[in-house]
């Protein structure tokens, strides 16, 4: 588990406001499914600004 249980339950996508997906790498990363975006986890902080940002391939 990349992200501590409490806050993958309050963390939601910044565009769409759905739930993440956790990807445990290497890197770990949390995923939007909808929105085919991701952002990288470090030491179980999610990244989550424009800069780090990065699209998936579907």
């Amino acid at each position: 588990m990349v992200l501590d249980p409490l806050l993958r339950s309050i963390l939601g996508c910044p565009h769409c406001k759905g739930p993440l997906e956790e990807h445990e790498g290497p890197p770990p990363e949390v995923h939007c499914p909808k929105c085919l975006r991701a952002w990288p986890v470090e030491d179980g902080v999610p990244r989550m600004v424009p800069e780090q940002e990065r699209p998936l391939t579907p």
